[in-house]
């Protein structure tokens, strides 16, 4: 009995090693790419908005892949079918999907460059960066005054004389703001 259920424990493992466990990926049909450019925050952001067709109805999109060469930025846009679904007879139309990818612009000066989605191009034109920059002048709002405003713990038995001119209206309290002059 021992013998005989590991070889056959011994001809399973054989077999799934030969089997890699995830199918295969492969590009997905992409019919037309159309390419969004914002500002967020003064950066800029570019985002694909990308219509297709699946292979197959058990296909899924998975993580697409994106690099660069020079001034093209590629995208492939990836499906994979599950292995199970070649036992299962096509019964439906191929499903068509639109998924908006957001581009890595990364590293990228501002000009033009060329999106390949799939061997389809489309024009991406990146922004100048519109973020202020420090000019060493503070703006008045932000200039210091001649007063700083001090906020400090002060237990009330242990509390020693306080000047009357930079006493509050004497609220009994454990913690008081006080107003100190800083140099004249």
């Amino acid at each position: 009995m021992w013998l005989c259920s590991g070889a056959l424990l011994a001809s399973c493992q054989i077999a799934q090693k030969n089997v890699p466990y995830a199918p295969p990926v492969c590009p997905a049909t992409v019919e037309s790419v159309e390419v969004i450019t914002r500002e967020f925050h003064g950066r800029p952001e570019a985002y694909a908005k990308i219509r297709g067709t699946l292979s197959t109805s058990m296909a899924q999109l998975v993580d697409p892949k994106q690099s660069r060469d020079g001034n093209v930025l590629y995208l492939e846009v990836l499906e994979q079918t599950p292995r199970a679904s070649g036992l299962i007879a096509e019964v439906t139309e191929s499903p068509k999907f639109e998924k908006i990818i957001a581009l890595e612009l990364l590293g990228l000066l501002p000009g033009k460059y060329i999106l390949n989605t799939n061997g389809i191009e489309s024009e991406l034109e990146i922004p100048a960066l519109r973020a202020t920059t420090f000019s060493g002048e503070l703006p008045a709002s932000h200039r210091k005054l001649g007063y700083q405003i001090v906020d400090e713990f002060i237990p009330i038995e242990d509390s020693a004389f306080v000047d009357p001119q930079y006493a509050d209206d004497a609220v009994p309290s454990t913690r008081q703001a006080r107003t100190i002059p800083v140099g004249n």
